[in-house]
C-alpha cells in the first residue's frame, strides 16, 4: 500500500509539470496550490526517506548500540578487573612489607645468636688458650728445675767422686761394704 501511495504521488507530480513550473514563477505572493505542491512534495521526501533509509538506519543505530553497550560491558568488566587487581596488589604489597619485617626480625634475632655465639667460642677460646699457657709455662719451669737439678746432680757426683777419690782409704772401702751388707740382710728379714 505504501508503495502505491509512493508511485501515486510519483505520478502525479509528472502529470501536472505546469502547477510544479507555476509555483517557482509565482514569487510576489503564494498560493494556495504551491503551498501544496510544496507539502506534497516534501512528505513524498520524507515518506522515501524513512521507507527506504529507515531500515538501514535503524540496523545501523541499533548495531551501533549494541557495540557502545558490550564495549561499555566489557570496560565495567575490565575496570572491575582492574580494581580486583589494584586490590590484590596492595594486599600483596602489605603482605611483602609484614614478610620484610618478619626477615628483618629474624634477620635481628639470628645475628644477636651469632653474635653471641661468636662471643662465647672467643671467651672459651681464651680460656683455653690461658690454661695451655699456665700448664706449658708450669711445664717449663718443671723442665729448667729438672735440668737445673740434673745439673746440680752431675755437678755434685763430680765433685764427690773427685773428692771419693782423693779422700777415700781401705778402712772407708770396708765400712762401706759392711754397711751394704747390713741393710740388704734387713731387706732380707723382713
Amino acid at each position: 500500500m505504501k508503495r502505491w501511495i509512493a508511485s501515486a504521488l510519483v505520478s502525479l507530480a509528472g502529470l501536472f509539470p505546469s502547477t510544479a513550473m507555476a509555483a517557482q514563477e509565482a514569487e510576489g505572493h503564494g498560493s494556495w496550490l504551491g503551498f501544496l505542491f510544496f507539502a506534497i512534495n516534501f512528505l513524498l521526501f520524507a515518506f522515501i526517506l524513512v521507507y527506504f533509509g529507515g531500515p538501514p538506519l535503524r540496523r545501523f543505530f541499533s548495531a551501533r548500540a549494541s557495540t557502545i553497550h558490550s564495549n561499555l560491558a566489557k570496560s565495567a568488566t575490565a575496570f572491575e578487573e582492574a580494581e580486583a587487581l589494584a586490590r590484590a596488589a596492595s594486599e600483596r604489597i602489605a603482605a611483602l612489607e609484614g614478610e620484610v619485617a618478619q626477615l628483618k626480625r629474624e634477620l635481628e634475632e639470628e645475628t644477636a645468636f651469632q653474635l653471641n655465639r661468636v662471643s662465647e667460642l672467643a671467651r672459651s677460646n681464651a680460656d683455653r688458650i690461658r690454661r695451655d699457657t699456665e700448664v706449658t709455662a708450669a711445664a717449663l719451669v718443671d723442665n729448667a728445675q729438672r735440668r737445673v737439678r740434673e745439673n746440680l746432680a752431675a755437678t755434685a757426683a763430680q765433685l764427690a767422686r773427685e773428692l771419693i777419690a782423693r779422700h777415700f782409704q781401705a778402712a772407708d772401702q770396708s765400712h762401706l761394704l759392711d754397711g751394704f751388707m747390713n741393710r740388704l740382710g734387713l731387706e732380707a728379714q723382713r
